[in-house]
């Protein structure tokens, strides 16, 4: 399985930079994309900020 290292954001809890392969759901609201992903770091499921 290939590792994509393509970073969604930071963890807004504990700053940590999250890769697309922890990504749980990728959906649009409002005309724009919104994302679910879990922080490798503290394990919680946040919206990953700073794109």
């Amino acid at each position: 399985m290939a590792i994509d290292t393509q970073t969604l954001g930071c963890c807004p809890n504990c700053g940590e930079a999250i890769t697309r392969d922890y990504l749980l759901i990728e959906y649009e609201s409002e005309g724009r994309p919104e994302r679910f992903a879990e922080c490798p770091d503290c394990r919680d499921v946040v919206h990953p900020s700073g794109e």
